[in-house]
This record gives structure tokens, C-alpha cells and sequence, in this order.
């Protein structure tokens, strides 16, 4: 296999918890804060908890990391109607909010780019807000037994949904409300003709997108894209659904990579890079934040479960992103894991690294979901601009202390060293590794070098 066509990182935004900006959550991600707590009130209100996984429909968490307010939107800025900004799912909103951060952080003159070499490609796996748009039709129908039969109960209840305060459905909501059109908002707020659409792989999604994107640019069918991924939980419909498989937190913590690791807290983001082709931002003395280099993907097949990872699966990934770029074993500096904290998916992912890492090495290990949450669809965008910026200022952040220093045993006597505050303390960070795995079996593995760093021979 030939190598890959490197790929500059020449612009990031993100939006989390406990952060509106990239420089922002750094800044959190050094502080090695967690940002978990409760339910907003604007968000669902607090439901009794399920007294045991998958029973009443209810979840056993009330907790996850928010943003502040997932409907901001400066709708005159961006010349959108107020019609239409009023039925715009969240995740457009943070999508736009996200270019623009972007390309104020980038070279790129927009309004001389409209003959079509800029793309846009975003992860979104969940649309919360169209299931709230139609929750006074739905309601209305099965009250009335038209989608069928319903208890009294149930009926009565529904009674309740129809009349809040819902918007009724108009010619701006299915614009507002489809996965597609997070990605097809942003180029046509901003003029952009480059293609446009959004990457459904579950937790992968975001990297996948970032992939996706530097196909495009290696194939020569863009010369600039935006890519990454958006979450935003408006429905306790994910916690009950993961309630119901045991995959939340009940603590509320999320601890990856730890003997304390009892699930994952949901949480709202998102992320944007800007990726050109390196020799073009060579020319145009663009910043460039880091370089991709390697790219790997698969997926886990027939595995014992639909749920259930493999690490031969993950491996493939890995093992594909070494064969574009000619090696071996993985020689970075830090892996920036998917690490969701659930006791199967750390043992997992802790056992592929373990197979491809260079085991005469010292390699950081850690995840942003330790402080940020879960973030869906967002998450491996995330992780990715947490990596770039790492390689751009050459050092980790921090992992969140664990008391008693209790990180998993598969860690021992192994080339995976916990991101600890003591460990990443003047241990320079040339190269690092993103993982994303995707529920379903969809694997992501890529490699990036600091932007000072020489290619390898």
C-alpha cells in the first residue's frame, strides 16, 4: 500500500461542556476538571430512577455534561430568517457557530472561494430535535388511536405532551430538523459549493468525517475541508436507551482506563477542523496545527454481540493506518483513546494497543470523556482537536486524579502509561494516535505528527 497524502490541520474549534472555544477547552482539558452534573431543568425534567437497567423506560442517571445554552444563535449574523432559525435543530447552530470560529482562525478568504473546492463533512448520529418537533403530532395520534392502541395511561400522558409548548410544524421544520442539512447549513451560510453531507457511524462519526475529509483532499475532489462532528442531547431518550444496557455511570463519573471505571456520563459537543492538503498550506503560509499522516479503519464483523467490540477489529484499523504510512508497530508519544470508561470497552481497546504499540516505548494514555463526557457523534472530533492541539504546543493534558492512583491492571507491565498529571509533566509530545470506535462495530485509527515534527523516512 502506498503512503498516504499528508494532510494539514490548519484551523480547529470545539464547544463542550465547561467550554465555548477551542482555546477554551484546552484550557479545561489542563485543568482536568470533570464538567458532570445534573440534568438542566430547560433540558427534561428529572424522572423517578429505573430501578434496575431497561425497566419503565426510565434511566437510572440524571446526570451529564451540558452545553450552557444549546440554542444560541446569532440568526441575523448569518442571515437566517427568524422562522427558520426558531425550528433549527441545536446541532446546525453549533455547526455554524463551529465554522465560524474555524474560518476566523484560518487563511481561507471565503468570499474567494465560491467556485467550489471546500467541503464539509459532519458526523450526527442522533436528531433529538426532530423527535421534539413532532411530539404533539405523534401525541396527538396515539392518543387518538391512530398509530395504534395505547393504555388509558399512557394516553393521559400523552395528553400532557401535546399541549406544551411544542411549535407547530411549518416549511421551515424539515430544513431544521434533518441530519443532512447540519452540513448543508454551513455551506450555504457561507457561500461554500465544495460537496456537503453528514457521516452516521455511532461514536465514530466525527473521525470518521475528519477521515472522509482527507480522502477528499487526497483524491484532488477538494482543496479545503471542514470536518468533525456535533452532539446535542435535548430528550433523555440516549440515557434510558443506555440505561438499558448498562453502560452508564451510575456514580456519574466517567473514569477511562481505571479499575473504578463504571460507564460513561453523556455529554454535549462539538468540533470542527479545517484540513488542506500540507503542501498547499505549505505554500500558503497557512498555521498549521498538526499533520495526518496515517489512516486506518474497519470494522468488527461478526462479533459476539452488536454491542460487544473486538480487538482484532480495532487492530485492523490500526494496522491499516501503519501500512499507509510504512510501519510496524505504533511509535507515538500518546494515544488519545476512546476510552468511554464501560469495563468491556477499556479492557478492549487497552488490549489492541497493547498488540500494536511499540513495546520498548512509554505511551501516554488517555480520553477526554474522562472530563468532557460521552459526546456521541462529536466525540473522536473532539478527541482529534484535543490531540492537534497537544502536537501544536508539544505537551498532554492531564487525565482527572483517580483516588488511591487506581488504574487498570491491564496497564501494569505494559508500554501504556496513564496520563496522569505526574506523567505528562515535561514529556515532549511529537506524535500522537486517535482512536474511535463506533457503536455497531466501526472502527477509526488515526495518526497525526506535531507540525515542527520531519516525516518519517
Amino acid at each position: 500500500m502506498g503512503k498516504t497524502t499528508e494532510i494539514a490541520v490548519t484551523s480547529v474549534a470545539a464547544r463542550c461542556a465547561g467550554a465555548s472555544s477551542a482555546d477554551e477547552y484546552w484550557n479545561l482539558l489542563e485543568s482536568a476538571q470533570p464538567q458532570f452534573r445534573g440534568v438542566p431543568p430547560s433540558r427534561w425534567r428529572e424522572r423517578p430512577a429505573a430501578s434496575r437497567p431497561g425497566r419503565g423506560n426510565l434511566s437510572y442517571s440524571h446526570v451529564m455534561a451540558p452545553v450552557r445554552d444549546p440554542y444560541a444563535l446569532d440568526a441575523r449574523h448569518r442571515r437566517i430568517p427568524r422562522a427558520r432559525a426558531l425550528r433549527m435543530d441545536p446541532q446546525q447552530r453549533m455547526a455554524l457557530g463551529l465554522t465560524e470560529e474555524l474560518l476566523a482562525g484560518s487563511r481561507i478568504d471565503v468570499s474567494a472561494a465560491t467556485e467550489g473546492r471546500i467541503s464539509t463533512v459532519i458526523g450526527v448520529s442522533s436528531t433529538d430535535y426532530r423527535s421534539v418537533s413532532s411530539a404533539a403530532v405523534v401525541a396527538d395520534m396515539l392518543t387518538d388511536g391512530s398509530l395504534g392502541r395505547s393504555s388509558a395511561g399512557f394516553r393521559e400522558a400523552l395528553r400532557g405532551v401535546s399541549e406544551r409548548s411544542v411549535r407547530d410544524l411549518s416549511a421551515h421544520t424539515m430544513p431544521g430538523v434533518l441530519a443532512n442539512m447540519v452540513a448543508a447549513v454551513v455551506q450555504s451560510s457561507f457561500d461554500l459549493r465544495g460537496s456537503a453531507y453528514t457521516m452516521d457511524a455511532a461514536c465514530a462519526s466525527g473521525l470518521i468525517a475528519i477521515d472522509t475529509a482527507c480522502g477528499l483532499l487526497t483524491s484532488g475532489r477538494a482543496d479545503a475541508c471542514i470536518a468533525g462532528g456535533v452532539y446535542v442531547a435535548l430528550t433523555p431518550e440516549a440515557h434510558i436507551a443506555f440505561s438499558a444496557v448498562g453502560a452508564l455511570s451510575p456514580t456519574g463519573v466517567c473514569r477511562p482506563f481505571t479499575s473504578m471505571a463504571d460507564g460513561f456520563v453523556i455529554g454535549d459537543g462539538g468540533a470542527l477542523v479545517l484540513l488542506r492538503r500540507l503542501e498547499d498550506a505549505r505554500r500558503d503560509g497557512d498555521r498549521i496545527w498538526a499533520v495526518v499522516e496515517a489512516r486506518g479503519s474497519s470494522s468488527d464483523g461478526r462479533a459476539p454481540g452488536i454491542m460487544t467490540p473486538t480487538a482484532a477489529g480495532q487492530r485492523a484499523a490500526v494496522e491499516e493506518a501503519l501500512a499507509s504510512s510504512g510501519q510496524r508497530v505504533l511509535e507515538v508519544d500518546a494515544v488519545e483513546g476512546h476510552g468511554t470508561g464501560t469495563e468491556v470497552g477499556d479492557r478492549t481497546e487497552i488490549e489492541t494497543l497493547r498488540r500494536v504499540v511499540d513495546p520498548s516505548a512509554q505511551v501516554l494514555l488517555g480520553s477526554c470523556k474522562a472530563v468532557i463526557g460521552h459526546t456521541m457523534a462529536a466525540s473522536g472530533a473532539l478527541s482529534f482537536v484535543k490531540a492537534a492541539q497537544a502536537l501544536a504546543r508539544g505537551t498532554w493534558p492531564p487525565q482527572p486524579g483517580v483516588p488511591g492512583g487506581r488504574w487498570s491492571p491491564q496497564l501494569v507491565e505494559s508500554p501504556l502509561l496513564p496520563a496522569c498529571r505526574g506523567a505528562v509533566r515535561h514529556r515532549p509530545i511529537r506524535r500522537a494516535a486517535v482512536n474511535s470506535f463506533g457503536f455497531g462495530g466501526t472502527n477509526s485509527h488515526l495518526v497525526l505528527r506535531g507540525p515542527e515534527v520531519e516525516p518519517r523516512g
